[in-house]
């Protein structure tokens, strides 16, 4: 499932993305932006906010308690999981 998907509240880990250019590796470039804002693969955020209207999905990452903000294109290719369904570290 991807961001898009996910419910407020809902708690998730972030599994990679899909799709992209594949130039310089599939997905990279959205990988480096959202390192950017502060959100890596294997991070576990929160759902805040999903604004409507093709509207951003606001996350929390919960080892940071950094928010971001996604736009709902990058969002949708953002593969997430539930967090009580990954496997504990």
């Amino acid at each position: 499932m991807t961001l898009v998907d996910a419910r407020i509240g809902e708690k998730l880990e972030v599994k990679g993305v899909q799709g992209g250019r594949c130039r310089d590796g599939c997905g990279q470039g959205i990988l480096s932006g959202l390192a950017t804002r502060g959100l890596h693969v294997g991070d576990r955020v929160r759902v805040l906010r999903a604004a409507p209207f093709r509207g951003p999905v606001l996350v929390e990452v919960e080892s940071s308690g950094v928010r971001v903000a996604i736009g709902r294109g990058m969002a949708a290719r953002v593969l997430v999981e539930p967090a009580s369904a990954a496997p504990s570290e």
